[in-house]
């Protein structure tokens, strides 16, 4: 199955470079060549590369240190290797490469290669492209398969956030967490390290107020209002869910403030589906908290794309010029920053539907789910100590 999923990943660019008149496309992005070859590997300095031709089996360009291990992929490529970095006269990576490619009269290449990378590759012509990053922007039902699962896996470590955090307990705790997803993804057989990073964390309040800032290991959780957050990449594919909870009953003030979040949030899913610009959708959010004079209190744009990387295109933000399409997945989470106080922020991992929207990350969003009011496991192993050292019934 996943043989058939990469040629058909492969058989998409070469319809599209026929569309380009391209005759050879260079790929060097690490997650861009997974995506076609499903081959794992760190290349540190020495690039790999990826040719792929409409009439031609896929090339890699690998260092010789890699051959017998890109051999072992699943789709079957031809491998030339390059020396080492650096090599010798004739034995560079750029020089093996421009070799190969001198064949073909227009080359594409994907613009996220490296400056430093580019500068040294010469074709006939030579042409920065997008074909593979917008090819990535529509799942298949592969992909989707393999994301609804990694969804899921955020939901259930939401859920242990929720079941574990207390007042009083430091960041560490949450944090932990992510050992035991690990754990289990090792025990049943589906954990490659080099495709899988997972964090579990929470933000306090009041560094709340600050979504990308590091919390201290001995911060304590409060009241509220914490963000926690669920951000994996599972064996090649992304999810992530945020929630905004509190550990005590929040004040009339932060009421109002996850009101207006929830609202915005709301605001933005109502006009989600195929065929909307995603500037609208971020508009819908924004604008709402805007009119409600928190014009000063937002950081951020209402979403991200979600595939192989946690954030890609498309962008679902004020400056994007995409189209939302069927397939598409994205996240939805316009926040609300106050400074000293804390951040409002719920994500959830989303489906673009032809009709709407599927929410693939499920963990509750409601205030009244978000309020978890729990004693210090510490104090009450304590006081059950106590009970048994005086007898009491």
């Amino acid at each position: 199955m996943l043989k058939q999923e990469l040629l058909y990943r492969i058989g998409r660019l070469q319809k599209t470079m026929e569309t380009h008149s391209i005759d050879s496309y260079i790929i060097t992005a690490e997650e861009d060549i997974w995506y076609f070859t499903n081959i794992t590997y760190k290349p540190e300095e020495r690039p790999f590369f990826l040719v792929i031709s409409p009439d031609q089996q896929p090339v890699l360009v690998v260092p010789k240190l890699e051959e017998s291990h890109v051999y072992k992929g699943i789709i079957d490529c031809k491998v030339i290797t390059y020396w080492d970095y650096p090599s010798p006269v004739g034995e560079n990576w750029n020089e093996v490469l421009n070799d190969f490619i001198k064949r073909f009269e227009r080359t594409g290449i994907e613009d996220n290669v490296k400056a430093e990378v580019f500068l040294k590759i010469k074709a006939k012509e030579l042409v920065p492209s997008q074909l593979i990053v917008e090819q990535r922007k529509r799942k298949s039902p592969y992909e989707l398969e393999k994301i609804r699962s990694s969804a899921r896996i955020s939901d259930r470590a939401m859920e242990m956030i929720f079941k574990s955090v207390y007042k009083g307990a430091t960041v560490i705790e949450p944090f932990a967490l992510s050992r035991n997803i690990q754990t289990e993804l090792i025990r049943t057989k589906q954990f490659d390290p080099i495709t899988t990073s997972l964090l579990t964390a929470v933000w306090p309040a009041p560094i709340s107020s600050m979504p990308h800032s590091i919390p201290n290991l001995g911060d304590r959780l409060g009241s509220g209002p914490n963000v926690a957050m669920a951000y994996f990449r599972i064996n090649g594919y992304a999810s992530e869910c945020e929630r905004t909870f509190f550990l005590e009953k929040p004040t009339s003030e932060e009421e109002a403030l996850f009101y207006l979040m929830m609202t915005a949030r709301q605001r933005a899913l109502k006009v989600l589906k195929t065929g909307v610009r995603a500037a609208d959708v971020d508009s819908e959010a924004r604008n709402y908290l805007i009119k409600n004079g928190l014009s000063e209190n937002l950081l951020h744009r209402t979403g991200h794309g979600v595939g192989l990387g946690n954030h890609e295109a498309p962008f679902v933000a004020e400056g994007s010029n995409e189209i939302l399409e069927e397939n598409m997945v994205i996240t939805i989470e316009p926040g609300i920053y106050i400074d000293r106080v804390g951040g409002y922020r719920h994500s959830d991992t989303i489906l673009v539907t032809k009709e709407g929207y599927e929410l693939l990350t499920t963990a509750p969003t409601e205030l009244s789910d978000v309020i978890i009011k729990r004693a210090n496991p510490i104090a009450k192993l304590k006081g059950s100590l106590i009970q048994k050292s005086l007898k009491i019934e």
